[in-house]
């Protein structure tokens, strides 16, 4: 694995257990600092992730693939179960100076080097389009990375992920019907429709300059769409895509 991968270096956490589920999602975080910094600050915190991407591009293991690692906290999608994906997830780090929140937020080498790890794992263990998610996507109250400055759609060029067609629609109308449909948890409402806009329609969401004050308050309680046309338009285009992929075979088909 690390000659495929090209592990840079190993130190893994203390805080791992046995996996005893299938691998089915990746959920990708950022953090600020360097991974040596990251990792310091997983082990006070008591949490850990699988990987740590670094803005150079090297690629640090925090726990080997066979264990659950506590990264992805309360959270769900879609149809998952239980009270959280760390059962079934791989957690990927990616250092990123300001949370994600531009389209200067992640280096070339460490994107470069999240295709290198995506293409391993979704071979080696089936991952769906849409099963590789962001973690504001599975926790949109709790967190607000990797942020609206990760591209998602470059993600799906290179193979990974799921994008939309503009002129494909879902014929369903309702906002709560349609992020649901996405895989959003929408008992707040309002935080779906931020982590929505983080991934599909950045340019809805604004900068904050204080990271810490993003990390405590990672959607603003009064938020809103400045074109409420195009949200809508973009939401059943998403919600679409989302449906007709997880109608594909994909890897089910040869298992």
């Amino acid at each position: 694995m690390f000659d495929k991968l090209r592990v840079y270096a190993v130190k893994h956490s203390n805080f791992v257990r046995a996996r005893m589920g299938k691998i089915r999602y990746v959920v990708i975080h950022c953090s600020t600092g360097t991974p040596e910094k990251q990792m310091e600050t997983l082990e006070r915190l008591g949490l850990s992730v699988h990987f740590i991407i670094g803005a150079d591009g090297k690629l640090f293991e925090v726990a080997p693939l066979e264990k659950v690692a506590y990264h992805a906290g309360m959270s769900s999608w879609f149809d998952s179960p239980g009270q959280s994906l760390n059962e079934e997830s791989v957690g990927i780090e990616i250092e990123s100076a300001d949370l994600g929140q531009t389209s200067e937020s992640f280096s070339k080498a460490s994107m470069t080097r999240l295709y290198k790890v995506l293409e391993y794992l979704t071979y080696q263990y089936k991952i769906r389009p849409e099963n590789i998610v962001g973690h504001s996507d599975i926790a949109p109250t709790r967190k607000p990375d990797p942020g609206a400055g990760f591209n998602w759609k470059k993600l799906y060029r290179h193979g990974y992920g799921v994008w939309y067609k503009s002129v494909v629609l879902s014929p369903e109308r309702d906002e709560k019907k349609l992020l649901a449909m996405v895989g959003y948890n929408v008992d707040d409402l309002v935080a779906a429709r931020c982590a929505f806009c983080r991934r599909f329609l950045p340019e809805e969401v604004a900068v904050v300059s204080d990271i810490s004050a993003l990390v405590n308050q990672p959607y603003p309680k009064d938020f809103d769409v400045f074109d409420k046309e195009r949200y809508f338009l973009r939401l059943r285009a998403v919600a679409r895509a989302f449906d007709e992929v997880r109608q594909k075979k994909y890897w089910d088909a040869i298992e």
